[in-house]
């Protein structure tokens, strides 16, 4: 989540008229980053169970709170919908932007307060997503995603949904999360190169994505008016992730070594 926050800010803050890909990244951070926020306080709750209920600490705050930001946001089918609109030129019309450095200068951001209207969201343009996952194609994982991500391409090209079914909101979400989550992936690999994010760290994130990419798959399959050849899809490009006991060992102290640092404000 810090990862994919830390470079949408790059493209915020470097935005003009003719770069407006922080259109797309905005809603992602609004839902995406949101809702991933709420599993990570789930899974912690399961952990602590009952100490969770302390008075003055830092969780019973959070777990109360940590619903708040995707609504406030506007809810995740706004956002979804949102998102949906640049699915297109992102994944298939490519055009040539140059690199964007990481934007911590204290400068003016004056165009973040003369945007304009926000029409013409189809006709926003991006670089091809794959060269991201390039300079980490050693990765297992990277590499398992990219496959199903490449998948997902295809399945527009052979698949795509029909009129009907471009009306029916269930199977537009489940194709929106799906294309959320490569959106979300490419950032975390540019940010991870931008701050030489420790191999083993991002591997474990993708392991993570593809088992979600997975599960998103078999929603896709059980949607009411998903077709025989998405089904089928969805039955293909379901991955195991690659497992690294030696690697997750490395991850696991890395997080353990924590344990005790954080200390909250008097």
């Amino acid at each position: 989540m810090k990862a994919f926050g830390d470079r949408a800010i790059d493209y915020f803050r470097s935005a003009g008229p003719q770069d407006r890909r922080y259109l797309l990244f905005n809603p992602v951070a609004k839902m995406k980053m949101t809702t991933e926020g709420e599993k990570v306080i789930g899974s912690l709750w399961d952990v602590i169970a009952a100490k969770g209920f302390e008075r003055d600490t830092y969780f019973r705050g959070a777990g109360k709170d940590v619903g708040a930001p995707a609504k406030l946001e506007g809810t995740v089918h706004v956002n979804l919908a949102l998102i949906l609109k640049f699915m297109p030129n992102y994944l298939f019309a490519h055009t040539e932007h140059s690199p964007l450095a990481t934007r911590r200068d204290p400068v003016d951001d004056e165009f973040l307060f003369r945007q304009g209207p926000a029409r013409g969201l189809g006709e926003v343009t991006f670089p091809d997503w794959r060269t991201a996952f390039e300079s980490n194609a050693d990765l297992p994982n990277v590499a398992r995603f990219r496959e199903q991500a490449e998948g997902f391409a295809t399945l527009l090209h052979t698949a795509a949904p029909d009129s009907e079914q471009r009306k029916d909101l269930d199977i537009q979400l489940a194709l929106g999360q799906l294309f959320t989550l490569i959106v979300y992936s490419q950032l975390i690999l540019e940010q991870g190169s931008l701050i030489d994010l420790d191999p083993d760290v991002l591997d474990t994130i993708f392991e993570v994505f593809v088992r979600d990419f997975s599960a998103l798959a078999i929603e896709l399959h059980g949607k009411a008016s998903s077709t025989g050849a998405q089904q089928q899809w969805a039955l293909d490009h379901v991955r195991k992730p690659a497992i690294d006991t030696d690697r997750l060992e490395k991850v696991w102290n890395q997080v353990k070594a924590l344990s005790g640092a954080y200390q909250m404000s008097p």
